[in-house]
């Protein structure tokens, strides 16, 4: 079924498709409270999408970079890969473009108390290797012509006019580039247009959240691949990097970046993937966003999920908001399925919010933040020609 189809029915609920792919959730099934909404709201939900493009700017479809990789026992520990089922509910759900994320350090990652961990570390060339493989499988993706591959902001907008669903290209960790700072030109090349520097993984770039300082912050390479994403275009995505490494990432970087898919720590949070509001604005009192994740840190439920939204353009203010979903590999998720994706601008606008600002949630503000990427990367370059380079902040929040 597809969008018109009206949320397949409703014939099947929230615990029924659980059942028929499991929601990655450390290694134990969860099962979402049934969204409740009314069905002028879901009319409401469909008409939006129909009107705005709209982008999940961070997820895992059907994991699909566990496909043809070696199996390790925490993969083996979860249900099959199931991208083309993935893919086809990202068509039924009306989404407009999605961020499909690969995972650098996968092969190395155990659950733990708090989520995920590193096990281990990788063999000599084993980052680059795996990193090639998932990079092979998204073109295999492509090949299909089911999802159109988008850039930049204006192919984004071009694919929701034409009603062509669409997805763009990013990697969680940096570890693939290993020392090689010429991978990062490759990366964008082959459409990476956003990279998550660290991941579970403390790599060559900085340390993490989840884990004990090893770096301070940021280490030498990792302040030299910060200043060269900046120069090609590429996002910097902080979400799993230390505060320190943020902090330190902030001071350098001369373009906005993000955090793709972390929440806010309310005053009793106590896990570790949760930001406060200090850590937040590093990036977005410089034009950069948030992604809100539907991560079941501090929320077991959708409607939860949309308060977690509130909250975040509370804090830090509508231009800086966006929707990371973080499916299918992230932690006891309370939005499960894209065929439900309407929901999301539905619940919002029956929170009393106008169009124009669930847009700004839903794919705008993304869009500016390419937008931002792109244009101080050619400014660079020109600028570099004359040995001074230069960049115009009161553009990133639409002054």
């Amino acid at each position: 079924m597809c969008l018109i189809c009206s949320w397949h029915e409703s014939s099947t609920s929230n615990e029924e498709r659980s059942s028929d792919h499991a929601a990655f959730a450390i290694a134990q099934t969860h099962v979402p409270t049934l969204i409740k909404v009314t069905a002028k709201e879901r009319a409401a939900g469909n008409e939006f999408l129909r009107r705005w493009p709209t982008v999940d700017i961070h997820s895992h479809p059907g994991r699909f970079f566990m496909e043809g990789a070696p199996v390790t026992p925490f993969a083996e520990s979860l249900a099959p890969p199931f991208t083309d089922e993935a893919v086809e509910q990202i068509c039924c759900g009306g989404v407009g473009t999605v961020v499909f994320a690969a995972v650098s350090d996968h092969l190395l990652l155990e659950a733990s108390r708090d989520g995920l961990q590193a096990i281990r570390e990788f063999a000599p060339g084993e980052a680059y290797r795996d990193y090639r493989r998932q990079m092979a499988r998204l073109q295999r993706l492509i090949g299909t012509g089911t999802l159109r591959l988008v850039r930049d902001s204006s192919e984004i907008r071009e694919a929701h006019r034409l009603g062509q669903p669409a997805c763009m290209f990013s990697i969680e960790g940096g570890d693939f580039i290993e020392e090689r700072l010429e991978r990062l030109s490759e990366a964008y090349q082959e459409g990476i247009r956003s990279i998550t520097i660290i991941h579970y993984h403390v790599n060559q770039i900085g340390d993490t959240q989840t884990e004990a300082a090893v770096h301070g912050g940021l280490s030498a390479l990792g302040r030299r691949i910060v200043e060269e994403m900046n120069r090609l275009g590429i996002l910097i995505d902080l979400s799993h990097a230390s505060l320190a490494a943020s902090r330190q990432a902030a001071e350098i970087s001369s373009q906005p970046m993000l955090f793709s898919h972390s929440n806010l720590r309310k005053s009793t949070s106590t896990h570790p993937r949760l930001i406060s509001v200090e850590h937040a604005r590093l990036v977005t009192e410089t034009g950069g966003l948030v992604g809100a994740t539907s991560a079941g840190f501090d929320q077991s439920t959708f409607e939860e999920y949309i308060v977690t939204i509130l909250r975040m353009v509370d804090a830090v203010g509508i231009e800086h908001v966006a929707i990371g979903t973080d499916l299918d590999f992230t932690f006891k998720p309370v939005f499960s399925d894209y065929r439900d994706w309407s929901l999301i601008p539905a619940a919002l606008l029956a929170r009393g919010m106008h169009d124009a600002e669930v847009a700004k949630i839903l794919g705008g503000n993304f869009l500016r933040l390419l937008d931002a990427a792109r244009d101080g990367s050619v400014t660079r370059q020109i600028a570099g020609a004359y040995g001074k380079a230069t960049h115009d902040r009161s553009k990133l929040n639409g002054t």
